[in-house]
């Protein structure tokens, strides 16, 4: 039998559809997986992330200076930032003991500020007043009791630690999240630059705005080893602390009304997967992870640790 020659026409129309076909693959197969070498991922880790802002905090606190009736060499019966009671003997100015009339924290430290800025005064403080004293141009802290004294002049003074304050201030945007009635952790910033300081819990008194700047006032009833010996110090206060997921925050996206990130799956496709958010400092965010509760009480599941997370606001269908 013979063989039937294929047209032109024949092959022209088989040509096209293999054409067909391998463009098909190149949109469906190739593209995909080059587009996808431009999308940046990173890797979801699990950490706690602090809310912080550093400031300079000035302290108010209940405070009264002893001066010496006698002159003479001074011996301190009593340590630095010792807790003592009413009555005890603090030092000696020659043979002459001199005891505390109130209860509280010693301290040898005096800025000369200590009937000015007085739990009274709070209300009435401005960012002036903390310019001032960092300027030095109101006071700066001296030592006493150091070696000899001459009668009427300040020996030592007693502090009430029952409750004290912290004052500072911020701008607006930083300020909103202070609340009054909340609870905040301060770090002294002692230690080194690799460490945190000495940390306590402290209660948000009032939120005040003033001016272009927000007046926040801390009160705190916990022992701090220095509270007596400084009127300003450098302090970083943390107004949230929250442990989970941390992601970027670029990351997060809405859909149907739903927060939530693209994560990778095994066969590199982009799957949305919701998330609850709790906290931000703005660059990053902390969620809950493996899963939460919505609001009728079922579990969703959410991201894990090492999640492949979709950097930018790219949708991936």
């Amino acid at each position: 039998m013979k063989k039937k020659k294929m047209t032109k026409g024949t092959k022209r129309t088989i040509l096209i559809y293999l054409l067909i076909l391998v463009v098909f693959y190149i949109v469906i197969y190739v593209v995909p997986q080059v587009s996808d070498v431009f999308l940046d991922t990173y890797i979801a880790e699990y950490g706690t992330l602090e809310v912080k802002e550093e400031t300079t905090c000035l302290f108010v606190r209940d405070e009264k200076v002893f001066t010496a009736g006698y002159s003479g060499k001074v011996k301190k019966l009593a340590e630095e930032g010792e807790l003592i009671k009413k009555g005890a003997s603090v030092v000696e100015v020659g043979s002459h003991g001199i005891t505390a009339e109130r209860k509280g924290i010693v301290s040898y430290y005096s800025d000369g500020l200590e009937a000015t800025y007085t739990i009274g005064s709070l209300d009435t403080l401005t960012v002036d007043v903390l310019n001032k004293i960092e300027d030095g141009e109101d006071t700066q802290v001296r030592e006493l009791s150091n070696g000899s004294i001459e009668s009427g002049n300040p020996v030592f003074k007693i502090s009430d630690n029952q409750k004290w304050y912290l004052v500072f201030w911020l701008k607006e945007e930083s300020a909103e999240k202070y609340v009054t009635g909340n609870n905040v952790t301060v770090d002294f910033l002692d230690g080194d630059e690799e460490e945190e300081g000495t940390r306590i819990r402290a209660h948000v008194e009032s939120v005040t705005k003033q001016e272009d700047l927000t007046r926040v006032i801390l009160s705190c009833n916990l022992y701090y080893e220095d509270f007596a010996k400084y009127r300003v110090k450098e302090c970083s206060i943390i107004s949230s602390s929250s442990t989970g997921i941390l992601l970027q925050t670029s990351s997060i996206v809405e859909e149907g009304g739903q927060k939530g990130v693209y994560v990778v799956d095994k066969i590199g496709n982009y799957n949305f997967t919701p998330v609850r958010i709790l906290g931000s400092d703005g660059e990053t965010t902390v969620v809950e992870k493996n899963y939460f509760y919505d609001a009728d009480g079922y579990p969703v599941y959410t991201v894990e640790s090492y999640n492949e997370i979709l950097k930018q606001n790219t949708e991936k269908e």
